[in-house]
């Protein structure tokens, strides 16, 4: 199994916790950053395929930056639908996954820093069910022009 595929299922774990109470906010904190990290690391993971050399590949997912991503994706989020139709479910589904990227960043952001909020058990489990859904998205999109872009713009560049 992927790392990213680990990450999502402890996050499903996590949220889905059967306690007779809510989960501690420990538990549902790190639903969210396993959430958030799953898109990631999947994120990181495809772009790194199109690295030509197998052995670098991981030292090059690790070149990837949150902020920049974020960045990326809120631009990807924001650009109104291609006037070409044939792209437009591949552009629906790309958007859905960077708001979903935008949106898991911004609220990993306040799980890790923001202690006075109170996580619920169904807040938490509709942060990982988003997450989950993108990536299921990407995965079906993964090799569409416009997802290919995406990842190349994603990589970080002192020329950008």
């Amino acid at each position: 199994m992927a790392f990213h595929e680990e990450l999502i299922e402890h996050a499903l774990f996590l949220a889905q916790l059967k306690w007779p109470e809510e989960p501690n906010q420990a538990e549902l904190r790190r639903a969210i950053s396993a959430a958030y990290y799953a898109l990631f690391h999947l994120l990181t993971s495809e772009a790194s395929l199109n690295w030509k050399n197998d052995s670098q590949r991981n030292r090059f997912a690790r070149m990837f930056d949150h902020a920049r991503m974020k960045t990326c994706s809120a631009r990807v989020a924001s650009r109104p639908m291609p006037t070409d139709p044939s792209q437009a479910k591949a552009f629906t589904d790309l958007k859905t996954v960077a708001l979903a990227f935008v949106k898991l960043q911004q609220e990993r952001h306040s799980a890790d820093y923001d202690n006075s909020i109170v996580w619920s058990r169904k807040e938490v489990g509709a942060l990982v069910s988003q997450a989950k859904a993108a990536m299921a998205t990407w995965t079906a999109i993964r090799d569409e022009p416009l997802a290919q872009e995406f990842l190349f713009e994603l990589i970080p560049s002192p020329n950008r």
